[in-house]
């Protein structure tokens, strides 16, 4: 794909990769990256889908799908027991995403076929071509890759399920099997991965990101609202929790429940922390049904909840300032208006009327009033809800992750925040780039390979090596492996340089670095991404222009 490809051309390409320790039984081997060019941010982009669809497409024996060009009318992509179809889908287009695929398996006839196959798809926002839109796997998994949906409607492509009964071989077997009941046994011992994940899921953070002063309110403009409200007790009081695994893993940290809203009533995940901070705390909501609610509707819509909030949070305070009004915007968005942000969901997604431009996301609204300032994003993608003024190394990250500012490509608060590996201060500079390097690489490593990264809370990276080896008959080091993630991280790079990303793109908004946090734990603190850039660009090999240097390339094996 050209980095200059427009991302809603045919001549863009929608990649699902399934690493090779997919489906093998290797411990969280069930990640599948789906990777495109962003209609969001015209960087790449990367959808981390976790559940069964990345296990089930090798079953159905393929390791990468590459979706090219563009149907002609709406379609689903069948791969089911060696047999691929492309199936008209006219009746799909414009359902749900739940709601298409409970028809498409209805449609199958057999309640075991049924039960045995998975989908990823996409919903209304996707299939209306807007930017915030995210496709949604297993009903609604849905991390990463804003802007992935609308390349996937662009394609006049619905769905994609599969279904097979292909076995899969690692190399060392026994040596393999070994392995795995020593990984379990080390998850199910550490604190975070046999207690806070299984009970909590990732919503076990916003306890300790409000303690530290680094979940964001009204737009990064103060710290959150009182843990009383959405701590894990108040969770535990609005939800009743079930848990459920991605396929091969033992911590199980999704967590379903039933929603119950005046107006809508609805099945999916409770909080996890990125709704809690992002569709939540950041619009100034503390009602966890609400919340709740908003991102069971993202996924139904198939809106990003990160892209979505960070837009909702902006023209809320486009209105807070008089930049705006609500009645322009035709949407009653305030900070604290919880009903007004879900009539917003399907009012966007629906394109409807000024929804179009609504829905084009926070960094175009800004831009349209003249107050890009407001936009709180790197790239054009809003930040994560972690306050890079409080957790210094993430805002690092934030501004030069490949994708644009999210926190799952680079898991620095393992040690900045829950202190697994070493002790460290989130509000210190010291060590921070080391650290930012090392997670980037290990993050993108542990994509390739299909490994979710939350075993690292109660795993080293190094346990995993004689994983990777004994599946797949390699001598690979820890070092090996992290130079295979530096090289994608680099080639990633090389890739955004060429579609016009430079220097001037690795930073933050101004908010960060000149307005210390107004109140909180962390009153006082800016972001000094600044002062660590250069050591970042040095450790990274690269200029101080951000670009990769000759040397470099030639080590890591991409001179051409």
């Amino acid at each position: 794909v050209s980095p200059q490809t427009n991302p809603l051309s045919p001549d863009n390409k929608l990649i699902f990769s399934s690493g090779p320790m997919v489906g093998t039984g290797a411990v969280t081997g069930a990640s599948c990256n789906v990777v495109t060019k962003s209609a969001l941010t015209g960087t790449l982009a990367c959808a981390k889908m976790r559940g069964h669809f990345g296990a089930e497409m090798k079953f159905a024996g393929f390791d990468v799908i590459i979706i090219e060009g563009k149907a002609e009318t709406p379609v689903i992509l069948a791969i089911m027991d060696d047999k691929i179809r492309l199936i008209p889908a006219l009746e799909y287009w414009g359902r749900s995403t739940s709601e298409t695929e409970d028809r498409f398996k209805e449609s199958l006839g057999d309640q075991w076929i049924a039960r045995e196959t998975f989908l990823v798809t996409i919903g209304p926002a996707g299939e209306n071509l807007l930017p915030l839109a995210n496709i949604v796997n297993d009903r609604f998994l849905s991390v990463g890759g804003a802007g992935i949906g609308a390349v996937m409607g662009s394609k006049n492509l619905k769905a994609v399920a599969v279904k097979g009964q292909h076995s899969l071989k690692v190399a060392d077997g026994s040596r393999f099997v070994q392995v795995v009941n020593t990984m379990i046994n080390k998850l199910n011992s550490a604190p975070l991965t046999s207690q806070s994940m299984p009970q909590w899921g990732s919503a076990f953070l916003v306890g300790l990101c409000y303690q530290k002063g680094i979940l964001p309110g009204n737009n990064f403009q103060k710290a959150s609202v009182s843990l009383r409200h959405i701590g894990t007790e108040a969770l535990e009081g609005a939800f009743a929790l079930r848990s459920r695994g991605c396929f091969s893993c033992p911590i199980a940290c999704i967590k379903k429940t039933d929603i119950k809203h005046h107006a809508y009533e609805v099945k999916g995940m409770i909080p996890t922390y990125l709704a809690i901070g992002s569709l939540g705390t950041n619009c100034g909501v503390s009602d966890l049904s609400i919340i709740g609610t908003a991102n069971i509707l993202c996924a139904e819509m198939g809106l990003d909840p990160i892209a979505t909030g960070g837009f909702l949070a902006t023209a809320m305070e486009l209105v807070e300032k008089k930049m705006a009004t609500t009645e322009e915007l035709k949407i009653d968005i305030r900070f604290g208006n919880g009903n007004g942000i879900l009539e917003a969901l399907r009012f966007i997604s629906m394109k409807k009327e000024h929804a179009k431009r609504l829905g084009q996301g926070g960094k175009a609204l800004a831009e349209s009033f003249e107050r890009p300032d407001l936009f709180m994003g790197v790239k054009g993608m809003p930040l994560s809800p972690f306050d890079p003024r409080a957790i210094q190394g993430m805002g690092l990250h934030f501004a030069t992750c490949n994708y644009g500012s999210h926190h799952l490509y680079a898991y620095t608060f393992i040690d900045e925040l829950l202190n697994v590996n070493e002790s460290m201060d989130p509000s210190d500079t010291k060590g921070k780039p080391g650290l930012t390097k090392l997670y980037q690489d290990t993050t993108a490593v542990m994509d390739s390979l299909g490994l979710c990264c939350w075993p690292l809370m109660g795993l080293k990276f190094k346990n995993f090596v004689p994983l990777v080896n004994s599946c797949l008959g390699t001598n690979y080091t820890a070092e090996d492996l992290l130079s295979i993630g530096e090289r994608v991280w680099n080639l990633e790079r090389l890739f955004n340089m060429k579609a016009g990303f430079d220097r001037s793109h690795d930073v933050l908004p101004r908010r960060f670095t000149e307005e210390p946090i107004s109140d909180g734990p962390a009153e006082g603190q800016i972001s000094r991404v600044n002062e660590m850039l250069p050591e970042y660009y040095y450790l990274r090999g690269w200029n101080d222009q951000g670009e990769p240097m000759k040397e470099t390339l030639n080590a890591l094996g991409l001179e051409d």
